[in-house]
């Protein structure tokens, strides 16, 4: 007898973003303000971005040559993605308190990079210093570039999947 998670594609995809989230967090960080772990913090950020980078280009291009690809992986990517630039700047705030204003749990970095993300910026919270500037920049022509390369295909896969009107 299969389990729900194994019979259900959305349970999979629901499961997933619940993992990620608990890893989120989970994931411990020092909250000594140091200099030397700031730059730590953005390095991985950065290469974390870098990784999900790839990972994005090698499933649109899996997608784009296999209509049958699955999108779920897509879209646990883009969480990925929010989870990745979300710890990256609660730990930027966590080193470097000056950096930005407004943050100081994980929600508020997952709420910046969520309103960030769907460019919605209400302005309670916002960058203040150079390096977290410079992450929100890497954060805007990540979403400008891959989540738009990344919901064109979903759309594409979905018109294509969708039985014609008059069929």
């Amino acid at each position: 007898m299969r389990r729900w998670s194994e019979r259900s594609p959305i349970g999979r995809l629901l499961l997933g973003v619940l993992g990620m989230l608990i890893v989120f967090y989970a994931v411990p960080v020092n909250t000594q303000p140091s200099t030397s772990r700031a730059v730590l913090a953005v390095t991985m950020t950065l290469l974390g971005v870098a990784a999900l980078a790839w990972a994005i280009v090698e499933q649109l291009k899996r997608q784009l040559r296999d209509r049958s690809e699955d999108l779920r992986t897509l879209v646990m990517l883009l969480v990925l993605v929010a989870i990745v630039f979300a710890l990256g700047f609660y730990v930027l705030e966590e080193h470097l308190p000056d950096q930005l204003n407004g943050i100081s749990t994980r929600t508020d970095a997952l709420y910046f990079t969520m309103s960030t993300l769907t460019t919605v910026g209400y302005g309670d919270v916002h960058a203040t210093g150079q390096v977290a500037r410079g992450l929100v920049i890497l954060q805007l022509a990540f979403n400008g570039v891959f989540v738009a390369a990344l919901v064109s295909t979903v759309g594409k896969s979905i018109r294509n999947r969708a039985p014609q009107v008059g069929e």
